[in-house]
């Protein structure tokens, strides 16, 4: 029996603390995209953790705001698998654009993203 990494992103997954996103934001390296920003700091100690923002000047209200965080993290949340177990801590932030984007598009520049970054395995590449 082999066992497959969920995709499902808990709260263990999740950057909450002010210490851990002022870190990222501090120290990662700054990927860009059309639609949203990917701030990556590899730490190879850690297991691998994500955290989203969508601030009021870049999005909009709060409803605007929320859509664009849900809508990133079904994105990340269902390459969840493909991304490695430890090693890095990732920031997504959204742009205004994301609200607008079609899902295809907008999880084709997450993708890109991520490989660019080194976060993201290949398809059908099993992960330890």
């Amino acid at each position: 029996m082999t066992l497959e990494r969920r995709e499902r992103l808990t709260s263990d997954h999740r950057l909450r603390k002010t210490r851990e996103i002022d870190e990222v934001k501090s120290a990662g390296r700054l990927y860009r995209g059309i639609h949203c920003l990917l701030l990556v700091l590899e730490r190879p100690e850690a297991p691998t953790r994500v955290g989203f923002i969508a601030s009021r000047k870049g999005v909009g209200g709060a409803v605007q705001r929320n859509r664009a965080r849900r809508r990133l993290r079904e994105i990340v949340r269902r390459r969840w698998p493909r991304i490695p177990e430890r090693g890095y801590w990732i920031m997504v932030i959204a742009s205004r654009s994301a609200l607008a984007a079609g899902h295809q598009e907008l999880a084709s520049e997450m993708e890109h993203l991520l490989a660019t970054a080194g976060a993201l395995n290949p398809l059908g590449l099993d992960t330890p």
